[in-house]
């Protein structure tokens, strides 16, 4: 395979349009043979309490790193500490915020077999980091449990979730004491599988969005709301908005446009397109007009959406039907309508290579993305959203079979994890 050659390119956007229509679930999303029995889809809304279950973490040892140069800026992987990113089993990071100390990330750890439970560890810097110590009754239990998202509200800091076929949050003051908000069977779980894949700040407080699944068969989009964090109301199911002939699901939500935006797929597994929904106030959703040439007719998938740019900006990939897919960009001032940034291969990836993008996030010199490709762990740049540049491959910073799942701006400038490992970017001195 030849070496992906990075250059310089502005990018012009030429198509403008609106996004949305009628999959592929994401990591840890249960699948169809997970499901026993079910019925058809609910409509009531209910709220849940709280726990007092906590559990609190103790100092492990500093990690210390070196810095390898990078243009523009400079990122470094910070080194491996079996104490903090390993163990018995292996362990990944799936979404970082900036909170509680400075940073805190969720993911999952598996503990052998098919008992995965979830982890957060806690930085005050993004270069040292510790793990919260595991408590059974708050991060365990039977069959999975895995943190998705994690984001700074409610008492200080929510995280939201899978747990056995049900969606789940956490809600912490400080990143280190976390509690598990009781499961309430009408808010998270009834006659469906369902997962939590996204939380923001915004709406009525918080907002979480992500799938369910009933009959074993087709996935539909879900959002779930909550003043604190600590009581939640599932928006009851509308089958125009959230639902359709095929799979659904919510992958990333954001506060921007005309108050929230969520992105994600639609379409049969084996070719899902992008689909973008909006609402004021997390309440209300509406679901944007498919556009074929925007949001793909088949095979585009987004995974992260941020308010930056020329308004909001959204990423992912697009495998255009086969094997190997390139990084995808779209772009809106509104959440209404969106452009497609023109593909280009020497940044988002060609016939010989595979590139995705998992997660995008304000920062750095405007906005960066992160993601991974056949060599590893991937970063593009951009001033504004419409212009990218990919980090040139480092094998030593971004080399191995890992990926980034998640950037945040904190830290020495910007922090990204994702499988068992953080990388940190400083700006140019």
């Amino acid at each position: 395979m030849r070496r992906l050659v990075i250059l310089l390119l502005v990018v012009a956007v030429f198509v403008s349009a609106a996004c949305g229509g009628e999959s592929v679930p994401s990591e840890g999303t249960p699948t169809a043979s997970d499901v026993s029995s079910a019925t058809s889809p609910g409509t009531t809304a209910t709220t849940s309490t709280t726990t007092t279950t906590t559990t609190t973490t103790t100092t492990v040892p500093a990690t210390t790193t070196t810095v390898v140069a990078q243009s523009p800026g400079v990122w470094a992987r910070v080194p491996h500490d079996e104490t903090v990113f390993g163990g018995d089993s292996w362990q990944r990071m799936l979404s970082v915020a900036a909170g509680g100390p400075g940073l805190v990330a969720v993911g999952y750890d598996d503990m052998g077999g098919n008992d995965l439970d979830a982890v957060v560890w806690t930085s005050p810097d993004g270069v040292t980091w510790s793990r919260v110590p595991h408590d059974e009754t708050v991060f365990g239990g039977d069959r999975k449990q895995i943190m998705f998202s994690v984001t700074a509200g409610g008492p200080g800091l929510v995280a939201v979730g899978y747990d056995s076929w049900h969606a789940a949050v956490w809600t912490s003051p400080d990143g280190f004491t976390w509690a598990r908000v009781p499961h309430d069977e009408t808010v998270f779980g009834g006659d469906s599988i369902q997962t939590m894949e996204s939380v923001v700040a915004g709406g009525p407080g918080l907002v979480a969005v992500g799938g369910e699944m009933f009959s074993g068969s087709w996935q539909d989009a879900a959002v779930w709301t909550s003043p604190d964090g600590l009581t939640w109301t599932q928006v009851p199911h509308d089958e125009t908005v959230f639902g359709g002939d095929s799979n659904q699901g919510m992958l990333s939500v954001t506060a921007g446009g005309p108050g929230l935006v969520a992105v994600g797929y639609a379409g049969p597994d084996n070719a899902p397109y992008a689909v973008v929904w909006t609402s004021p106030d997390g309440l209300t959703w509406t679901r944007v007009p498919h556009d074929g040439p925007v949001c793909g007719d088949y095979n585009l998938q987004l995974y992260s959406v941020v308010a930056a740019g020329p308004g909001l900006v959204a990423v992912g990939s697009d495998s255009h039907g086969s094997w190997p897919s390139a990084a995808a960009v779209l772009t809106s001032p509104d959440g209404l309508t969106w452009t497609r940034v023109p593909h280009n291969e020497t940044v988002f990836g060609d016939d010989d290579s595979s590139q995705t993008m998992r997660s995008v996030a304000a920062g750095g010199p405007g906005v960066v993305a992160v993601g991974y490709g056949d060599r590893g762990a991937a970063v593009w740049i951009s001033p504004d959203g419409l212009t990218w540049t990919q980090v040139p491959h480092d094998e030593a910073v971004f080399g191995g079979h890992l990926g980034m799942r998640s950037v945040v701006a904190g830290g020495p400038g910007l922090v990204a994890v994702g499988g068992a490992s953080v990388w940190y970017w400083t700006p140019d001195e």
